[in-house]
Order: structure tokens, then C-alpha cells, then sequence
């Protein structure tokens, strides 16, 4: 055979079978670039017997400050490096910063400029659509208007809900102030409806962030500071546990089966440490209480790295997934790592894309099949 007759990729002359399993031990990331290097690379990744490569996983953490988003700045946890993702221009996500996310889904407002059946009075509609994919959104018809609610958490459902093979199915919960306390309401896509499910009987300020152990969500709410659950089977309420007090800037997160709490504690107006707590149960699933984990004190050199080298840290913004918790200082623009798994603190690297015109976007997602898929697929 002459040189001229040599294949130009002599993997695609291995069994099909053989190229998919090589392929699909690779990281979304790494197989994004195929689509365009051959016909034969396209078709290979768009086959339905394509196996589910391992879940991709993105912090996207600086936009532009106002939309349209064409891109996100976003760091590579894997990889250790900044990468610019592009958002289809198609996606709702491209206008709208999601309210929550969970796996590549995503829940955003989406401004019509023509009248649309289910929009809100605001001439905005909810919609559910996978990150960074071209697949068509899900419109989510108009919340209960019971105060001004507003989205807590979306969560896949369904026996395929992982990122790599993301199911099509997902709840919506939503929650607002009422006169005896805080209204919430459930939307599940299955259904296709919002449906009340009960008050919290006490005031709260607002509830903030989220974290899901099995078929419970944990709610942070905020003054006063308490650890809710919202069983998504019974859709019942239950107080858990009161939060530490002397916060500043806190976060919940889990990770296996656990809830953690990251909290700026503060000493004479600003922070003077990072802690993360763990939540203890007894026998029978009582909580005991609040267990520091691991502390970063204005002392250590990671800590004043954070601080940009002011010392000062008065608030920081946090997201989690797959137990990194991701912490940004607003002053500076500084970003730390905690990995509880080992229990490490790690600062970043400046993302040198990151400026002015940039802001916070915090939120994290796993890309899955629903990348590499044709639209329709």
C-alpha cells in the first residue's frame, strides 16, 4: 500500500466496538475536538451504542456582566486550567444566568419578545435546558403566585439520571414568603404542573442554598439561620438544626451521604477564619450537632492569598459539586478550592480572560452525552 492509500487515522480501522471503548474512557472535554477532525469521528460519537464517557466537570465561574453570554470562563477541576466554553447561541443560557443547576441541567429565566402561552406578566418564562448543548429547551409553565416565589434547586429524575446518560425528567422546587411563613411548591416534568407543598410555619428572611442527600433536600435558610429538609417523596418540611452563630458568608454542601458547612466566622467586623463543618447524626438519624473538619485562620499563607494580601475578608460566594467547594472573594476576584475528600485548601491561578467586564456567575456542571449529540438525537 503506497503512502497515499495509508488511512488517514489508522484507529478507525480497529472494530467499532474497540474505537467506542477507547473513546469513551476520555473526558467530554477531550472528545469535543473529534467532532470536527472526520466524518468517521462524528458518526462514531453520535452512534446510540456509544458508551457514557466518565462525567466532565466544570466550575463556571465569571460571564460577561451583562448578556448576551457567549462564552463562560470556567475552570478544568481535572485538568487545572482555565478554558473559555462556548454557549450555543440557540441555548436560553446564552440571556439568562441559571437560577439552579444540577448535573448539565440548568433553570433560567427566558425573555420572549412576543406573546407565549405560559409566560410570566414580566414577559420571561422558565425553561429547563442542558448546558452547553443544542438540544431543545423545556418550557416550564408559571409558578403559583403566592408571594414573589423564587427557584431553589432542580433535580434530574428518572433511573438514568446521571450526567453521563442525563435523564429527560427533573422537579423544580420553588419557595416563597407567605403570612404564616414560606409557601413552597413543586414542578415535575413528568406532570407538567406545579403543585403546593405546604408552609414552613416560621418567618425566614429568605431561603438560600441547597444540597441533596437521597431523596432530601437541605435548605439553608437565613435569619433566623436554621438547616431545613424537604423530603421530595412526602413532600413534607422538617426543622433540623440550628446554624452556627457568628457567620458572615456560609455554604452548605454534601457529599457521600454527608452535609458539610463552609462558614467565614467573624472577629470584630470582618473574617477571621474558614471553617468547614460536618453534621453528625445519632442511631437514629437524630442531629447531634455541628463538628469542625478543617479551619483556615487569617494566619495561614493560602488564607491571606485569598484575601488578595489585604487581610480583610468580609464575604465570599461559594459552589460545590462532587465535594470541591469553590469560594470567591468579591473584592479581589480570588478563588479557593476546598476538596473534602482530603481536606485540602488550594488558591487558583488568576484567570488572566477574567476582567472588569466580567462577573460572579457561579454555578457547577458535568457534561454528558447531550454534548456530543445531534439536535433531536
Amino acid at each position: 500500500m503506497s503512502m497515499s492509500d495509508s488511512p488517514p487515522f489508522p484507529f478507525l480501522y480497529l472494530p467499532i466496538h474497540l474505537q467506542e471503548r477507547i473513546l469513551s474512557l476520555l473526558p467530554i472535554s477531550y472528545l469535543l475536538p473529534f467532532l470536527s477532525v472526520s466524518r468517521s469521528f462524528l458518526s462514531l460519537l453520535h452512534s446510540p451504542t456509544f458508551p457514557p464517557p466518565p462525567p466532565d466537570l466544570f466550575f463556571l465561574l465569571f460571564c460577561p456582566v451583562s448578556p448576551p453570554f457567549p462564552s463562560l470562563l470556567s475552570f478544568h477541576a481535572s485538568s487545572f486550567r482555565w478554558i473559555s466554553l462556548p454557549i450555543p447561541s440557540n441555548s436560553p443560557l446564552s440571556l439568562s444566568r441559571p437560577f439552579a443547576t444540577s448535573s448539565s441541567l440548568a433553570v433560567s429565566s427566558f425573555p420572549f419578545t412576543g406573546p407565549l402561552h405560559g409566560c410570566h406578566p414580566t414577559g420571561e418564562s422558565l425553561v429547563a435546558a442542558r448546558m452547553f448543548s443544542t438540544r431543545p429547551y423545556q418550557q416550564i409553565p408559571p409558578m403559583i403566585r403566592v408571594g414573589d416565589p423564587y427557584v431553589l434547586a432542580v433535580i434530574p429524575v428518572g433511573a438514568d439520571a446521571a450526567p453521563s446518560a442525563p435523564s429527560d425528567h427533573f422537579q423544580v422546587i420553588a419557595a416563597s414568603s407567605s403570612k404564616g411563613g414560606v409557601f413552597s411548591q413543586v414542578y415535575d416534568s413528568r406532570h407538567g404542573e406545579w403543585v403546593p407543598t405546604g408552609e414552613i410555619l416560621c418567618q425566614f428572611v429568605v431561603l438560600g442554598n441547597t444540597a441533596l442527600v437521597d431523596r432530601s433536600l437541605y435548605v439553608h435558610a437565613y435569619m433566623p439561620d436554621q438547616l431545613l429538609q424537604f423530603d421530595l417523596i412526602l413532600y413534607k418540611w422538617k426543622f433540623i438544626i440550628a446554624m452556627p452563630e457568628n457567620m458572615m458568608s456560609s455554604h452548605i454542601f454534601s457529599h457521600n451521604q454527608n452535609i458539610y458547612l463552609v462558614a467565614g466566622f467573624e472577629d470584630l467586623g470582618v473574617i477571621s477564619a474558614i471553617r468547614v463543618l460536618l453534621l453528625d447524626w445519632g442511631e437514629n438519624r437524630e442531629p447531634l450537632g455541628w463538628r469542625e473538619i478543617s479551619i483556615l485562620s487569617e494566619r495561614d499563607e493560602v488564607f491571606l492569598g485569598f484575601t488578595g494580601g489585604c487581610c480583610w475578608l468580609f464575604h465570599f460566594e461559594a459552589v460545590d459539586r462532587d465535594g470541591l467547594v469553590c469560594l470567591h472573594n468579591s473584592l479581589t476576584n480570588e478563588i479557593l478550592f476546598f476538596d473534602v475528600r482530603d481536606r485540602s485548601w488550594v488558591l487558583i491561578p488568576p484567570c488572566s480572560l477574567a476582567s472588569k467586564d466580567t462577573k460572579w456567575y457561579g454555578h457547577a456542571t458535568e457534561m454528558g452525552l447531550e454534548v456530543l449529540r445531534p439536535v433531536g438525537a
